[in-house]
């Protein structure tokens, strides 16, 4: 969780995927400032990650499910999840 003087963003659901010895983490944080974030990071070329900013949680849940679908449609198999 990361906090500053002018927002607060809370992680809320985290997905980690495996394929193979690759580990990619797809997760959705609120920020009172911006809306949702759609966080996608592979563990082995972090450079690589994204960050798409979304105004309302239905749009940040529909795009989550949209990049774990085609994860799994890809042979990515879920390894991890969390939520809060």
């Amino acid at each position: 969780m990361k906090t500053t003087a002018s927002s607060k963003t809370r992680e809320f659901l985290r997905w980690q995927f495996r394929q193979r010895n690759r580990l990619l983490t797809c997760g959705i944080a609120k920020s009172d400032a911006s809306g949702y974030s759609v966080v996608t990071v592979p563990h082995h070329n972090v450079r690589k990650g994204t960050v798409e900013i979304y105004k309302d949680l239905v749009s940040a849940l529909q795009r989550h499910a949209s990049i774990a679908a085609r994860l799994r449609a890809d042979g990515w198999q879920i390894a991890s999840y969390t939520t809060t």
